[in-house]
């Protein structure tokens, strides 16, 4: 998640996250856009916080509806799923 120290919208975002990490387990960084080498982010992001990435894509930002999210999560780690090569063999 990308956020900033005086973001309170990245407070109740992260309060959601919890819920819909009850549902679909995953794990959560914080990025602060504010903190030195993150310069980039607080170009992109600095009137937009929170924005939340899932496998590097963009996902949501500014408020979570935590149907949508969950759908959003489960469908993103399907498509990862049959994206990845199979370990079987064929011997």
């Amino acid at each position: 998640m990308f956020t900033h120290s005086r973001c309170q919208l990245c407070v109740t975002a992260k309060e959601a996250l919890e819920v819909v990490r009850q549902r679909v387990p995953f794990e959560m960084k914080e990025v602060d856009i504010r903190q030195p080498g993150n310069e980039k982010w607080f170009e992109e992001y600095k009137f937009d916080v929170p924005v939340i990435h899932a496998n590097d894509e963009f996902l949501l930002w500014h408020r979570v509806n935590i149907d949508d999210t969950v759908a959003k999560l489960q469908e993103i780690l399907k498509n990862a799923a049959t994206s990845e090569p199979s370990n079987s063999s064929d011997s």
